[in-house]
């Protein structure tokens, strides 16, 4: 038990110590049109009805290299593993208008960003 104590002390100790999150943007896409949202609804639609894992993947490639071309010169934001789940809110496809580098513009006319973009780069 006192393993255990002094392990969380000291995992503590070390994020205590951790620098503060950067929140600035250091990487700005150029504006770009980027109409994924009938693949991402394809891609849904798949996962949902347990389409074969290579036509799945084939689509999410797809994705992959339209949100990376999109996302120029920020391409590092989209791993050559990201998944659509990092790269877009899946959850909100349904209210989306339109997408834009690794986000979607809502009806409302908010937009709302998936994991991958970099949290002080999501304004």
């Amino acid at each position: 038990m006192k393993l255990v104590m002094v392990l969380v002390a000291g995992l503590t100790a070390c994020t205590a110590d951790a620098p503060p999150e950067d929140t600035r943007c250091h990487c700005t896409p150029r504006p770009s049109t980027l109409d994924v949202l009938p693949q991402l609804r394809r891609h849904i639609d798949m996962v949902a009805r347990q389409a074969k894992g290579r036509d799945v993947k084939l689509v999410d490639d797809e994705l992959r290299l339209q949100a990376a071309q999109a996302c120029a010169p920020c391409g590092s934001w989209v791993g050559e593993r990201a998944s659509v789940d990092e790269m877009f809110p899946l959850a909100r496809v349904r209210d989306a208008v339109r997408s834009t580098c690794l986000g979607l513009v809502l009806r409302d006319g908010s937009t709302v960003y998936g994991d991958a973009r970099p949290a002080a780069c999501r304004r």
